[in-house]
């Protein structure tokens, strides 16, 4: 089994360059994985409620998947699957209620709305 030390490897993906702070934190999660997973369930379930990357870049919950893609991982189905479950966590903009639109009675066998 190869075992991988993520947090000494120079890696060069796209999200260590842009994000490097979070980049260390991603791939702590097998090493890591009970404070990362704490760490990463939260940011995941308060993404659309918190303004994250203010202080320091952050790879947003959507891409998680392709960042577990382009890391090679001593157990890569399990933290697959685990930045799987965590990538759907982000609460999902709702759809807007749909209201069957008003219409006049026409035929007394249909109950009219009353008048207010």
């Amino acid at each position: 089994m190869n075992n991988v030390d993520h947090e000494t490897v120079d890696c060069r993906c796209r999200f260590a360059q842009l994000a490097p702070g979070h980049h260390r934190r991603l791939v702590s999660l097998e090493a890591h994985p009970l404070t990362s997973l704490v760490e990463l369930i939260e940011m995941a379930a308060t993404w659309g409620e918190i303004e994250y990357g203010e202080t320091e870049p952050v790879i947003p919950p959507s891409e998680w998947i392709e960042f577990a893609e382009a890391h090679v991982w001593s157990d890569g189905d399990r933290v697959f699957d685990a930045f799987v479950a965590l990538a759907s966590l982000p609460p999902r903009a709702r759809p807007l209620a749909t209201v069957t639109p008003l219409r006049r009675a026409t035929d007394e066998a249909e109950p009219a709305l009353a008048s207010v």
